[in-house]
Protein backbone atom coordinates (compact mmCIF):
# COMPACT_ATOMS: atom_id res chain seq x y z
CA UNK A 1 0.00 0.00 0.00
CA UNK A 2 1.21 3.50 -0.67
CA UNK A 3 -0.21 4.78 2.61
CA UNK A 4 0.04 3.67 6.21
CA UNK A 5 -2.04 0.54 6.96
CA UNK A 6 -4.81 0.62 9.44
CA UNK A 7 -5.56 -2.26 11.68
CA UNK A 8 -9.16 -3.21 11.73
CA UNK A 9 -12.50 -3.39 10.17
CA UNK A 10 -14.20 -1.70 13.11
CA UNK A 11 -15.70 1.65 12.35
CA UNK A 12 -15.86 4.75 14.41
CA UNK A 13 -16.20 7.57 11.96
CA UNK A 14 -17.74 7.78 8.56
CA UNK A 15 -16.15 9.84 6.00
CA UNK A 16 -16.60 9.47 2.47
CA UNK A 17 -17.59 6.27 4.13
CA UNK A 18 -21.05 7.21 4.43
CA UNK A 19 -20.17 8.41 1.01
CA UNK A 20 -22.95 7.27 -1.14
CA UNK A 21 -24.95 5.60 1.45
CA UNK A 22 -26.47 8.69 2.61
CA UNK A 23 -28.74 10.25 0.15
CA UNK A 24 -31.98 8.40 0.28
CA UNK A 25 -35.68 8.81 0.18
CA UNK A 26 -38.83 7.92 2.04
CA UNK A 27 -41.32 5.12 1.84
CA UNK A 28 -45.09 5.29 1.53
CA UNK A 29 -46.63 5.24 4.98
CA UNK A 30 -47.83 8.80 5.40
CA UNK A 31 -49.53 8.16 8.73
CA UNK A 32 -46.22 7.29 10.36
CA UNK A 33 -43.35 9.57 11.31
CA UNK A 34 -40.81 9.86 8.54
CA UNK A 35 -37.43 11.24 7.66
CA UNK A 36 -35.70 11.33 4.33
CA UNK A 37 -34.63 7.73 4.80
CA UNK A 38 -38.05 6.33 5.43
CA UNK A 39 -40.93 5.87 7.79
CA UNK A 40 -41.04 4.17 11.13
CA UNK A 41 -41.77 0.49 10.50
CA UNK A 42 -41.24 -2.97 11.88
CA UNK A 43 -37.92 -4.32 10.62
CA UNK A 44 -35.58 -7.13 11.67
CA UNK A 45 -33.34 -6.13 14.54
CA UNK A 46 -29.70 -5.34 13.92
CA UNK A 47 -27.51 -8.45 14.24
CA UNK A 48 -25.75 -8.63 17.59
CA UNK A 49 -22.63 -10.29 16.16
CA UNK A 50 -20.43 -9.85 13.13
CA UNK A 51 -18.42 -6.85 11.94
CA UNK A 52 -19.58 -3.44 13.07
CA UNK A 53 -19.38 -2.24 9.46
CA UNK A 54 -20.48 -4.90 6.97
CA UNK A 55 -19.92 -3.01 3.70
CA UNK A 56 -16.17 -3.29 2.93
CA UNK A 57 -15.99 0.07 1.14
CA UNK A 58 -17.33 1.84 4.21
CA UNK A 59 -15.15 -0.25 6.53
CA UNK A 60 -12.03 0.68 4.55
CA UNK A 61 -12.73 4.40 4.63
CA UNK A 62 -13.85 4.50 8.25
CA UNK A 63 -10.82 2.45 9.22
CA UNK A 64 -8.53 5.07 7.72
CA UNK A 65 -10.20 7.79 9.77
CA UNK A 66 -10.18 5.65 12.90
CA UNK A 67 -6.47 4.96 12.68
CA UNK A 68 -5.72 8.52 11.50
CA UNK A 69 -3.87 7.00 8.55
CA UNK A 70 -2.30 9.44 6.09
CA UNK A 71 -1.28 8.71 2.52
CA UNK A 72 -2.73 7.53 -0.77
CA UNK A 73 -4.36 4.24 -1.69
CA UNK A 74 -4.98 2.97 -5.20
CA UNK A 75 -7.99 1.13 -6.51
CA UNK A 76 -5.85 -2.01 -6.41
CA UNK A 77 -5.18 -1.45 -2.69
CA UNK A 78 -8.91 -1.18 -2.06
CA UNK A 79 -9.63 -4.29 -4.13
CA UNK A 80 -7.02 -6.31 -2.23
CA UNK A 81 -8.37 -5.15 1.13
CA UNK A 82 -11.93 -6.00 0.10
CA UNK A 83 -10.90 -9.47 -1.07
CA UNK A 84 -9.12 -10.08 2.24
CA UNK A 85 -12.27 -9.09 4.14
CA UNK A 86 -14.13 -11.97 2.51
CA UNK A 87 -17.17 -9.76 1.85
CA UNK A 88 -18.58 -8.46 -1.40
CA UNK A 89 -19.26 -4.76 -1.90
CA UNK A 90 -22.49 -3.25 -3.16
CA UNK A 91 -20.48 -0.55 -4.94
CA UNK A 92 -18.54 -0.60 -8.25
CA UNK A 93 -15.11 -0.53 -6.63
CA UNK A 94 -13.39 -0.99 -10.00
CA UNK A 95 -14.30 2.67 -10.61
CA UNK A 96 -12.11 3.84 -7.69
CA UNK A 97 -8.79 5.20 -8.96
CA UNK A 98 -7.28 6.77 -5.84
CA UNK A 99 -8.10 7.70 -2.25
CA UNK A 100 -6.02 10.31 -0.40
CA UNK A 101 -6.08 11.46 3.21
CA UNK A 102 -3.73 14.34 4.06
CA UNK A 103 -3.19 16.90 6.80
CA UNK A 104 -4.61 20.32 5.86
CA UNK A 105 -2.39 23.28 5.16
CA UNK A 106 -1.94 25.16 8.48
CA UNK A 107 -3.64 28.30 7.20
CA UNK A 108 -6.75 26.27 6.23
CA UNK A 109 -7.08 24.12 9.33
CA UNK A 110 -9.52 26.47 11.07
CA UNK A 111 -11.88 27.21 8.21
CA UNK A 112 -14.84 25.40 9.82
CA UNK A 113 -14.28 26.58 13.40
CA UNK A 114 -13.36 23.19 14.90
CA UNK A 115 -9.97 22.21 13.47
CA UNK A 116 -9.87 20.19 10.28
CA UNK A 117 -8.09 16.94 11.03
CA UNK A 118 -7.66 15.72 7.46
CA UNK A 119 -8.49 16.58 3.87
CA UNK A 120 -9.79 13.73 1.71
CA UNK A 121 -9.78 13.28 -2.05
CA UNK A 122 -11.61 10.42 -3.77
CA UNK A 123 -10.93 10.04 -7.49
CA UNK A 124 -13.14 7.85 -9.67
CA UNK A 125 -12.56 6.73 -13.24
CA UNK A 126 -15.62 8.71 -14.36
CA UNK A 127 -18.63 10.50 -12.95
CA UNK A 128 -21.22 7.97 -11.79
CA UNK A 129 -24.96 7.75 -12.41
CA UNK A 130 -26.13 4.41 -11.03
CA UNK A 131 -29.16 2.92 -9.30
CA UNK A 132 -29.22 3.45 -5.55
CA UNK A 133 -27.48 0.35 -4.14
CA UNK A 134 -29.71 0.12 -1.05
CA UNK A 135 -33.46 -0.34 -0.92
CA UNK A 136 -35.73 1.36 1.57
CA UNK A 137 -38.36 -1.07 2.82
CA UNK A 138 -38.28 -2.73 -0.58
CA UNK A 139 -38.15 0.42 -2.72
CA UNK A 140 -35.16 1.50 -4.79
CA UNK A 141 -35.74 5.24 -4.74
CA UNK A 142 -33.74 6.35 -7.77
CA UNK A 143 -30.18 6.87 -8.92
CA UNK A 144 -27.07 8.25 -7.26
CA UNK A 145 -25.07 10.81 -9.21
CA UNK A 146 -21.50 11.17 -8.00
CA UNK A 147 -18.83 13.52 -9.37
CA UNK A 148 -15.59 12.06 -10.70
CA UNK A 149 -13.62 13.76 -7.89
CA UNK A 150 -14.87 14.30 -4.33
CA UNK A 151 -13.09 16.46 -1.75
CA UNK A 152 -14.05 16.32 1.92
CA UNK A 153 -12.84 18.04 5.07
CA UNK A 154 -12.81 15.76 8.13
CA UNK A 155 -13.25 17.78 11.32
CA UNK A 156 -11.50 16.72 14.50
CA UNK A 157 -13.67 14.50 16.74
CA UNK A 158 -16.23 16.41 18.79
CA UNK A 159 -18.04 15.59 22.04
CA UNK A 160 -21.28 17.18 23.24
CA UNK A 161 -24.64 16.44 24.84
CA UNK A 162 -27.98 16.23 23.01
CA UNK A 163 -31.43 16.78 24.49
CA UNK A 164 -33.95 14.15 23.42
CA UNK A 165 -37.64 13.91 24.27
CA UNK A 166 -38.56 11.57 27.11
CA UNK A 167 -41.83 10.50 28.71
CA UNK A 168 -44.26 13.06 30.15
CA UNK A 169 -42.88 15.92 28.05
CA UNK A 170 -39.55 15.67 29.83
CA UNK A 171 -36.15 15.56 28.17
CA UNK A 172 -33.18 13.30 28.61
CA UNK A 173 -29.56 14.13 27.90
CA UNK A 174 -27.50 11.84 25.71
CA UNK A 175 -23.73 12.10 25.53
CA UNK A 176 -22.25 12.04 22.03
CA UNK A 177 -18.59 11.14 21.64
CA UNK A 178 -16.18 10.88 18.72
CA UNK A 179 -18.53 12.82 16.46
CA UNK A 180 -16.83 13.37 13.13
CA UNK A 181 -18.21 15.65 10.46
CA UNK A 182 -17.08 15.19 6.86
CA UNK A 183 -17.96 18.30 4.88
CA UNK A 184 -18.25 17.79 1.12
CA UNK A 185 -16.20 20.72 -0.19
CA UNK A 186 -15.73 19.63 -3.79
CA UNK A 187 -17.76 17.56 -6.22
CA UNK A 188 -21.26 16.30 -5.52
CA UNK A 189 -23.22 13.27 -4.34
CA UNK A 190 -26.94 13.47 -4.98
CA UNK A 191 -30.01 11.31 -5.14
CA UNK A 192 -32.16 11.73 -8.22
CA UNK A 193 -35.50 10.31 -7.13
CA UNK A 194 -37.49 8.24 -9.61
CA UNK A 195 -40.38 10.19 -11.07
CA UNK A 196 -43.05 7.61 -10.21
CA UNK A 197 -42.01 7.54 -6.56
CA UNK A 198 -41.78 11.31 -6.49
CA UNK A 199 -45.34 11.56 -7.82
CA UNK A 200 -46.57 8.90 -5.40
CA UNK A 201 -45.04 10.36 -2.26
CA UNK A 202 -45.07 14.06 -3.08
CA UNK A 203 -43.54 16.02 -0.19
CA UNK A 204 -42.48 12.74 1.38
CA UNK A 205 -39.71 12.33 -1.18
CA UNK A 206 -37.22 14.80 -2.52
CA UNK A 207 -34.07 14.81 -4.57
CA UNK A 208 -31.18 15.20 -2.12
CA UNK A 209 -27.95 17.19 -2.40
CA UNK A 210 -25.35 16.06 0.12
CA UNK A 211 -23.71 18.65 2.36
CA UNK A 212 -21.68 16.14 4.34
CA UNK A 213 -21.56 12.96 6.36
CA UNK A 214 -21.47 12.41 10.12
CA UNK A 215 -20.64 9.56 12.45
CA UNK A 216 -20.75 9.51 16.20
CA UNK A 217 -20.78 7.09 19.08
CA UNK A 218 -23.55 7.35 21.64
CA UNK A 219 -24.93 4.88 24.18
CA UNK A 220 -22.61 2.21 22.78
CA UNK A 221 -23.96 2.67 19.26
CA UNK A 222 -22.22 3.81 16.07
CA UNK A 223 -24.52 6.30 14.37
CA UNK A 224 -24.06 7.34 10.74
CA UNK A 225 -25.83 10.18 8.94
CA UNK A 226 -25.92 11.89 5.59
CA UNK A 227 -26.93 15.55 5.85
CA UNK A 228 -28.51 17.04 2.73
CA UNK A 229 -30.76 19.65 1.17
CA UNK A 230 -33.77 19.19 -1.08
CA UNK A 231 -34.25 21.20 -4.27
CA UNK A 232 -36.49 23.62 -2.39
CA UNK A 233 -33.92 24.05 0.39
CA UNK A 234 -35.72 21.66 2.72
CA UNK A 235 -33.41 20.16 5.33
CA UNK A 236 -32.91 16.44 4.78
CA UNK A 237 -31.03 13.86 6.80
CA UNK A 238 -30.81 10.11 6.69
CA UNK A 239 -29.43 7.38 8.92
CA UNK A 240 -27.54 4.23 8.00
CA UNK A 241 -27.07 1.09 10.12
CA UNK A 242 -23.53 -0.11 9.44
CA UNK A 243 -23.89 -3.42 11.25
CA UNK A 244 -27.16 -4.37 9.54
CA UNK A 245 -25.94 -2.81 6.26
CA UNK A 246 -29.20 -1.03 5.58
CA UNK A 247 -30.88 2.34 5.43
CA UNK A 248 -32.97 2.91 8.54
CA UNK A 249 -36.60 3.82 8.19
CA UNK A 250 -36.96 5.81 11.30
CA UNK A 251 -37.59 9.36 12.32
CA UNK A 252 -35.50 8.66 15.44
CA UNK A 253 -35.11 11.65 17.77
CA UNK A 254 -31.40 10.86 18.18
CA UNK A 255 -30.68 11.06 14.45
CA UNK A 256 -32.81 14.17 14.11
CA UNK A 257 -30.99 15.96 16.92
CA UNK A 258 -27.57 14.93 15.63
CA UNK A 259 -28.47 16.19 12.16
CA UNK A 260 -29.58 19.56 13.53
CA UNK A 261 -26.42 19.95 15.57
CA UNK A 262 -24.07 19.01 12.73
CA UNK A 263 -25.56 21.63 10.40
CA UNK A 264 -23.63 24.26 12.34
CA UNK A 265 -20.58 23.03 10.40
CA UNK A 266 -22.40 22.17 7.17
CA UNK A 267 -23.76 25.61 6.34
CA UNK A 268 -23.56 26.66 2.69
CA UNK A 269 -23.84 30.32 3.75
CA UNK A 270 -20.51 30.05 5.59
CA UNK A 271 -18.76 29.82 2.23
CA UNK A 272 -16.90 26.52 2.61
CA UNK A 273 -19.32 24.30 0.67
CA UNK A 274 -20.21 24.48 -3.03
CA UNK A 275 -23.51 25.96 -4.12
CA UNK A 276 -26.14 23.20 -4.04
CA UNK A 277 -27.67 21.87 -7.25
CA UNK A 278 -24.79 23.10 -9.42
CA UNK A 279 -23.20 20.04 -11.01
Amino acid sequence: MTGRRFATDRGRAACAALLVSGLLAVVPAPLRAWSEFGTEADEPETPATGPEIVEPFFAFLVGLADADSLGAWSGADLAAWTAASGRESRFPLTEVVRIERRRPQPERAGRFGPPVRADWRLELAAAQDRPMPYSILGYHPGSLRVARVLELAELAPLAFSLELPADDDAVRHVQVDSCRVFALEGGHVLLDADGWLDALLGAGLDDSWTLGFVTARTEGELVGLAVSLGRDGRRIYGEFDFRADKVLAHGRPLANALSRTSRAWLDVAAGNLPDPWVE
